[in-house]
C-alpha cells in the first residue's frame, strides 16, 4: 500500500508541475511572446491563423477551453505546457467582428517586465502650450480612449501606434538603452537641486486627521529673516514638502497643491513664491530646457511636460500624458537636449492594483527635438 501511495504522489506531483492555472475570464492579459502570438479561429494549432498579435498587445479572456489532445508547444527545443482560451481583442475589435478567436495561454500574462519598443511614445493627450494662452488639446493616438469607448475596460495599453512617434517627432523621442553605456557621460549642470540642508519641522495644531500636519521656517537674506511654510489645510488639504534649493535660481523648492503636483520656487532673498512646474522638475545643464513629470493615479498615466526654460515664467512647450510607462529611479543629463531616465512598464503599478515585486528598471534615452 505504501508503494502505491508513493506512486500516486509522484503522479500527482508530475501532473501539478505541468498543470497551469486557468486564466480569469473577463480579465485582460498581455501577449508576452517576444515574436508575437498567432490568433486562430479554433482551439488548436490545426486551426486557421487569422491574425498575429505583437508582444505587449492586450486581449480579454472570454472562456477557458477544456483541454483536448496536445496541450503543449515546442519553443526553442523546450516543451511549453498550456491551454487554449477564447479571447476578445481590446483594440481594433471591429476587424474581427463575429469571429471566434483563440490563443494558447502559456504566452499570456498579467504583467510585462519589459516595454515594447514600439509603444514608448504611446500617449493619451498632447497639449501644445507654446503658442496659446490657454491649453488646446491635440487628440492623442493611444488606444486607451478607444478601450473605454468600446467598454473593454483594460487598464493599460501597449498596442503599436506608429502615429504616436510621428506626432512627437518635433517634440521628443525615446529609445531603450543600457544605463552603463551612458553613466560616464553624466553631466552635473548649474541647476542641480541641493538637498544637504533640511528645515526643522514643527507640528501644526489642527483638528484635521488622520495626517499629522507640519510647518517649518525657511531662512531668507542670509539668515537675517525667514518665511513660514505651512501644510495646506481645509477642504483641499495637502502636505507642503521641502525638496531642496537651487543656487543658480537663488531659490528653495517646495510642493504646492498636491493633486496637481505643483512645485513652487521660494526666493531665498525676498521670500517671493512662484510656480515652477507641475510635477518634479529637472533643468538641463545650461538652463535651456525644463522637464517635469508625475504619475497620475486617477487616470493611470504619466504626466510629462517639456519646454524651454524661462526663470520668470512657467516653461512653454508640450504637455503629454504617456500611457506605457511610469518614471522610476534615476534621471540624469548627458547633453543639453539629451537625458537618461529610469522607467517601469505602466502595468506594474496599475493593473488590478497589483505590484510586480521583481521588476527591473528600464532605461530610456530621451532626445528633445526642438
Amino acid at each position: 500500500m505504501k508503494a502505491k501511495l508513493n506512486i500516486l504522489f509522484i503522479v500527482v506531483f508530475l501532473f501539478s508541475a505541468f498543470a497551469k492555472a486557468q486564466l480569469k475570464t473577463g480579465h485582460c492579459y498581455f501577449i508576452n511572446a517576444e515574436n508575437g502570438l498567432n490568433l486562430r479561429e479554433g482551439p488548436s494549432v490545426n486551426h486557421k491563423v487569422v491574425g498575429k498579435y505583437s508582444y505587449g498587445s492586450q486581449v480579454k479572456v472570454i472562456e477557458n477551453v477544456p483541454s483536448v489532445g496536445k496541450t503543449f508547444v515546442i519553443d526553442n527545443g523546450k516543451k511549453i505546457h498550456g491551454s487554449w482560451v477564447r479571447v476578445e481583442p481590446t483594440f481594433n475589435s471591429d476587424y474581427y467582428k463575429n469571429t471566434r478567436l483563440y490563443l494558447f495561454d502559456a504566452y499570456l500574462s498579467k504583467h510585462l517586465t519589459t516595454i515594447p519598443p514600439q509603444s514608448l511614445h504611446n500617449f493619451v493627450e498632447l497639449y501644445d502650450s507654446a503658442a496659446h494662452d490657454d491649453y488646446k488639446p491635440t487628440k492623442g493616438v493611444s488606444s486607451r480612449r478607444e478601450m473605454w469607448e468600446t467598454g473593454t475596460h483594460c487598464d493599460v495599453r501597449y498596442e503599436y501606434n506608429p502615429a504616436a512617434k510621428e506626432a512627437l517627432k518635433d517634440i521628443i523621442q525615446f529609445e531603450i538603452v543600457n544605463r552603463e553605456d551612458y553613466i560616464n557621460k553624466k553631466i552635473i549642470g548649474n541647476y542641480e537641486i541641493d538637498t544637504s540642508w533640511q528645515p526643522k519641522k514643527f507640528k501644526l495644531e489642527n483638528d484635521y486627521r488622520p495626517v499629522e500636519w507640519e510647518q517649518y521656517y525657511l531662512p531668507l537674506n542670509g539668515g537675517k529673516d525667514s518665511v513660514l511654510i505651512k501644510d495646506n489645510l481645509g477642504e483641499w488639504a495637502s502636505k507642503t514638502e521641502y525638496y531642496g534649493q537651487i543656487d543658480e535660481l537663488d531659490s528653495y523648492l517646495i510642493s504646492g497643491f498636491a493633486e496637481d503636483a505643483e512645485v513652487i520656487l521660494v526666493n531665498r532673498t525676498t521670500g517671493k513664491r512662484s510656480m515652477l512646474s507641475s510635477g518634479f522638475p529637472t533643468i538641463s545643464p545650461n538652463g535651456e530646457y525644463l522637464i517635469a513629470e508625475y504619475y497620475n493615479g486617477f487616470d493611470y498615466t504619466t504626466y510629462f511636460s517639456v519646454g524651454e526654460f524661462d526663470e520668470e515664467a512657467i516653461p512653454q512647450g508640450a504637455f503629454i500624458t504617456f500611457s506605457s510607462w511610469i518614471t522610476a529611479g534615476e534621471f540624469f543629463w548627458i547633453a543639453e537636449n539629451e537625458f537618461i531616465m529610469g522607467v517601469l512598464p505602466m502595468d506594474n503599478v496599475t493593473l488590478y492594483g497589483e505590484e510586480l515585486k521583481d521588476s527591473k528598471v528600464i532605461y530610456l534615452k530621451g532626445t528633445i527635438q526642438f
